[in-house]
């Protein structure tokens, strides 16, 4: 993917443009200072750790980091109606490493220049854009590595009162290193969109096509998308009647030539995304809740998952419904930042599939991911999931917040792929899915509350004939009997055809809700879903009653408890018992008290033979006391006990002290103490640090970090000095 020619031109005539439309304004120079910002960093850290084996040998270690990085930004208007933004970030990373008596220097340095001009008006937006960011490694007397990635875009948009708004994006993007010898991909792609509502319709149409080439590998991939959707929605009979219904076309055509070189990446289309922070594990059942932010194109914007984390590490969970299972073996992760190869190297995923996101089976891991530059994603290779499930999900521990390691580290989408050799890709794949909701909802009584629902589904994917539907017909019903009783009920019959079987179902919940003191809540709520597919049983039923209470104020208690139960087979039956209880006692608002205590357990009934398929028993005591604004003491004692496992028990101690915290001075000292018996563990965590806010636009950070570790194989002795100077203009 060769463009040099074509790409210096491009770049001198967009670069001259600019130039010639600054020259022919008055003023600009001034307006172009007005809008100059940027940020000037020198981070340095220096490391030495003595690392002792069970077998007497002792590692020396140390390591020093000097990071510069200037970043500049210019947001002006050149013309009323024409905004320049332009910039650049540059930085140079040196690290010296030595350890064994052995010394390994080692430089990256990035360059990221970007520019975008966008002409805007109320009828049409013109825009052209350019970034290219370059990264240079080289480690000791190994020739140095250099990979650019540069992109072109521009942009045309039109949208008029009363009219469909049409959106054109053109992108040429190229990843290749300075010699081409290792990486050489060139992608070409251009994206129509066009959206047009009137009066409760809605109508929105996406048309994508990319032509991706791999040089190094001889393999040429040729993608067409196009994804229409229909939406009305209204209302009738003052209100009494509302319908909605929707209809999504999507059609995908993939067209690959290669000579049976690389490897080819085929995207599968996800139905919703899926998370939840959580520490359940297969056989205890859990039910990931839906988060659109996941799979909505947007690789920017947090999808409100922290991989970063104070204690206790609770779990990372997040997924996807495919809707119609395909064979898919990697996950990528898409974050909010870049991070180094060592914190990489720190996360491990496990992967997890499921048929009805409630009971999981353990698929792969845990493994270790690859983070792709530039694209700030984690690529989780497993082997490919046979027979395909609907439900994939990964898992992965948080990282303990440190002193060098950034704030937060958000997860912003999540896709799944195929990954598989050329030589065994069809030259051309088609997959065309036809997706129609109806839903209708009408009020019968209004007091009581009494309506009728009635809602259709329908998917099919061509060409493998996958088809399925659901038509449900259901009443619902809520009413106050007292100030201090409701309840709400539902019931329902679902009929449909899902793997070429039949499905009947009856579907029912009940609750009921009392509010005897303002204080004090009970709910009581039994549902279940009697199923039949394949004239074979799917039935779950489950019984909760939760509670909450505040016994006095600053006293606050929540008891919940219950049992699922499942039939998948005739005379199989699974059967999970749940508790959960909490509590927090303020005594002393400088003082607050938590108890957490959870007992699940699961068994399995088959021929009247019954087997314990697992139980999980939790506690967490914890104690946060703030005997001033600037001191901080906690502590935790978390025990859990698993079946067929030993109990786990883990202790963490901190103390915060913050003097001065309103002054241009400001000091911290942080101790921190961890004790774990799963692997015999303790580590001691002293950290000082300083900030200096110099004036308002700079301050420096100081930090002394001493960390004591041992286990039952290993003890260590690290201590880490960091700054960091931030100025601001």
């Amino acid at each position: 993917m060769r463009f040099p020619r074509w790409k210096s031109i491009c770049v001198h005539l967009f670069l001259s443009l600019i130039f010639l439309m600054m020259g022919l304004r008055a003023g600009l120079a001034q307006d172009l200072f007005q809008g100059l910002s940027g940020l000037v960093e020198f981070n340095y850290v220096y490391s030495e750790s003595r690392m002792k084996d069970g077998m007497g040998k002792t590692t020396k270690t140390n390591t020093s980091t000097y990071n510069p990085r200037l970043t500049l930004n210019i947001d002006t208007k050149i013309f009323p109606n024409l905004r320049l933004h332009a910039g650049g970030i540059g930085e140079l990373i040196r690290a010296d490493f030595e350890t064994g008596g052995m010394d390994t220097r080692g430089t990256i340095t990035r360059v990221r220049p970007y520019i975008d001009l966008t002409l805007e008006t109320p009828l049409y937006t013109m825009g052209l854009g350019y970034v290219m960011r370059e990264e240079r490694s080289k480690t000791g007397s190994s020739p140095s590595l250099t990979l650019v990635n540069e992109e072109y875009s521009a942009l045309l948009g039109w949208r008029a009162d009363g009219l469909p708004s049409l959106e054109a994006r053109w992108k040429r993007q190229t990843l290749y290193d300075s010699q081409r010898t290792s990486r050489d991909v060139g992608e070409d792609t251009l994206n129509l969109v066009s959206k047009y509502r009137h009066n409760g319709l809605e109508f929105y149409y996406n048309g994508l096509y990319s032509r991706t080439l791999d040089d190094l590998n001889d393999l040429e991939q040729k993608q067409l998308y196009h994804s229409a959707r229909g939406v009305y929605g209204g209302s009738f009979w003052d209100d009494r009647i509302a319908v909605n219904t929707t209809y999504d076309l999507t059609h995908q055509e993939i067209k690959t030539l290669s000579e049976g070189k690389g490897f080819v990446t085929i995207p599968v289309s996800a139905f919703a995304g899926l998370s939840r922070t959580d520490d359940a594990l297969p056989p205890t059942p859990i039910l990931l809740d839906q988060n659109p932010a996941l799979v909505d194109g947007n690789l920017i914007g947090s999808a409100g998952i922290d991989l970063l984390s104070d204690l206790p590490l609770i779990k990372r969970q997040m997924g996807l419904d495919l809707l119609n299972p395909v064979e898919v073996n990697q996950l990528r992760v898409w974050v909010d930042r870049e991070i180094s190869a060592e914190t990489t190297r720190l996360f491990l995923w496990d992967v997890l599939v499921s048929e009805d996101n409630l009971n999981w089976t353990h698929w792969a891991g845990p493994v270790t991911a690859s983070f792709v530059p530039f694209e700030n994603r984690f690529e989780i290779d497993f082997p490919a999931i046979t027979p395909p499930k609907r439900y994939v999900k990964v898992v992965t521990n948080p990282l303990l917040r440190s002193p060098i390691l950034p704030q937060n580290l958000f997860v912003t989408e999540i896709q799944a792929f195929r990954r598989q050799s050329a030589a065994d890709t069809e030259e051309r794949t088609v997959r065309t899915s036809h997706l129609y909701n109806f839903d209708l909802k009408a009020r019968i009584l209004k007091d009581p509350m009494l309506s009728y629902d009635l809602s259709y589904f329908f998917n099919k994917v061509l060409p493998d004939g996958q088809r399925r539907y659901n038509l449900s017909n259901g009443f619902s019903a809520s009413h106050r009997f007292s100030p201090s009783l409701s309840g709400t009920a539902r019931i329902a019959r679902e009929d449909g055809e899902e793997k070429e079987e039949k499905r009947t179902a009856y579907v029912y919940h009940l609750a009921m809700m009392a509010d005897p003191l303002r204080t004090l809540r009970h709910s009581l709520v039994l549902s279940g879903r009697e199923e039949e597919i394949g004239k074979k049983p799917n039935n779950l039923r489950s019984l909760f009653l939760y509670n909450t209470a505040q016994l006095y104020e600053g006293i606050d208690l929540n008891l919940n408890g219950g049992f699922n139960f499942s039939e998948k087979e005739k005379g199989e039956n699974v059967k999970n018992r749940v508790i959960n209880f909490g509590a927090q006692i303020v005594p002393h608002r400088s003082l607050i008290l938590g108890l957490y205590f959870s007992d699940t357990e699961s068994k399995q009934k088959r021929n009247e033979i019954s087997t314990a398929l697992g139980s999980n028993r939790r506690v967490d005591l914890s104690v946060n006391y703030n005997p001033l604004r600037t001191v901080t003491f906690f502590a935790l004692l978390q025990i859990v006990t698993e079946q067929g496992k030993e109990r786990q028990l883990l202790q963490n101690y901190s103390f915060n002290w913050s003097p001065f915290p309103d002054g241009a001075l400001q000091f911290n000292l942080l101790y921190n103490e961890t004790l774990r018996s799963e692997d015999r563990s303790k580590e001691r965590n002293l950290t000082p640090s300083m900030r200096w806010k110099i004036t308002k636009r700079s301050y420096l950070d100081l930090a002394y970090q001493t960390v004591r570790s041992e286990n039952k194989t290993t003890r260590t002795h690290s201590r880490i000095f960091s700054s960091n100077l931030k100025i601001f203009f």
